[in-house]
C-alpha cells in the first residue's frame, strides 16, 4: 500500500559532514559494456540470445506476473518508482521502514512486500573471477569480488564507466547492464544500470539508466532516462556520510555525453557492504 503526503517540502533534512566518515575503502573499476557476453557492434551475440531464452524455466513459471529487476525475481506490486534525488529510510534494525522523504518532506509510504523475492544472481568466492551463464536465470555473466574487510570497514565507493552498445539486432529479451556493491548478508544490492527493453522500470526498444536499490523484499528505482549507442555512461554508489551508525548512500547513472542522469539515496544501519560487482550481464527472454 502506498501513501502519499502532497504537502510542500519543508526544511531542508540535515546529514552529517562528509569529514565524519570512516576510512574510505575505495574501489573505481572501468568496464566497457561491449566486453560482456559478446556484445558486437553490430548488436547482441547469437550466444547472448541464445542464453536469454533458456531463461523461461520453472522459477518463472512458477511465479507468473513476477518481474525481473537486477538481481531478483520479485511480485510488481513490491517495485516502486521514486523522485530523482529521493531517499529511501531504514530503522536501527536495517530494515526498510517503508518511508520515502525527498529534501526532508515524506513523500510516500509503501508497507512491506508479502513475499520474498527470488535472488536470480550468483557470487563467487574470487576476486576477478567470471562466472559461466547461470542455469536459466538470467545472470549471464560477472565480474565480482567479495572484498575481505574488517566488521568496521565497507566499501564506500564503486564507480565504473560504460559505452552504450548498439542497438540488439533482435528485440524481445531484457537487457541488464551494472555495477554495483552488495551487503554480506545479501539482503542489500546498490547499483546505477544500464538497460534495453522493457523493465518494471519502464523501456522499450531503447537503451535507458536508472539507479535501484534492490532488497529481498522491496525495490526502488529512480525514473528511467533514454541513452543513445556510442555514449559515455558514468555510474557510482558512494557513502556520502556516516553518523551514529547510519550510513548515507548516492546512487547515480549519468550519461556523460548528453548529461541526463537518474539518482536516488538511502540511509542504511545494521549493514556490512563488501560484495563488489565489477560488471554484470543480465538478460532475460
Amino acid at each position: 500500500m502506498k501513501t502519499t503526503n502532497k504537502n510542500t517540502p519543508g526544511n531542508q533534512s540535515t546529514q552529517p559532514s562528509r569529514t565524519s566518515r570512516r576510512r574510505r575503502v575505495w574501489l573505481t573499476l572501468t568496464v566497457t559494456a561491449t566486453l560482456l557476453c559478446g556484445f558486437a557492434v553490430s548488436g547482441l551475440s547469437t550466444y547472448c540470445i541464445a542464453q536469454a531464452q533458456t531463461n523461461k524455466n520453472r522459477t518463472i513459471t512458477d511465479h507468473p506476473g513476477w518481474v525481473q529487476i537486477p538481481g531478483q525475481l520479485i511480485r510488481p506490486d513490491c517495485v516502486h518508482e521514486v523522485p530523482n534525488g529521493a531517499r529511501i529510510e531504514f530503522g536501527r534494525d536495517g530494515q526498510i521502514t517503508g518511508d520515502v522523504t525527498l529534501d526532508g518532506a515524506l513523500i510516500a509510504y509503501y508497507d512491506a512486500c508479502p513475499e520474498d523475492a527470488i535472488v536470480t544472481r550468483r557470487r563467487s568466492r574470487n576476486e576477478g573471477h567470471r562466472n559461466p551463464p547461470g542455469a536459466g536465470n538470467g545472470w549471464v555473466q560477472a565480474d565480482q569480488w567479495n572484498v575481505p574487510l574488517s566488521p568496521s570497514d565497507d566499501i564506500d565507493y564503486m564507480a565504473g564507466t560504460w559505452i552504450v552498445p548498439s542497438y540488439p539486432s533482435t528485440n524481445g529479451a531484457l537487457i541488464y547492464l551494472f555495477n554495483g556493491i552488495e551487503s554480506s548478508s545479501a539482503s542489500w544490492m546498490l547499483q546505477p544500470v544500464l538497460q534495453y527493453g522493457v523493465s518494471p522500470a519502464g523501456g522499450g526498444n531503447y537503451w535507458a539508466i536508472a539507479s535501484w536499490l534492490v532488497s529481498s523484499n522491496q525495490a526502488f528505482y529512480s525514473p528511467l532516462e533514454a541513452v543513445y549507442p556510442g555514449n559515455s555512461i558514468s555510474g557510482f554508489t558512494e557513502m556520502t556520510a556516516i553518523s551514529g551508525g547510519t550510513q548515507y548512500w548516492e546512487v547515480e547513472a549519468k550519461d556523460t555525453t548528453t548529461g541526463a542522469y537518474s539518482y536516488l539515496s538511502a540511509d542504511v544501519s545494521g549493514q556490512h557492504w563488501t560484495w563488489a560487482y565489477a560488471g554484470v550481464l543480465l538478460s532475460i527472454a
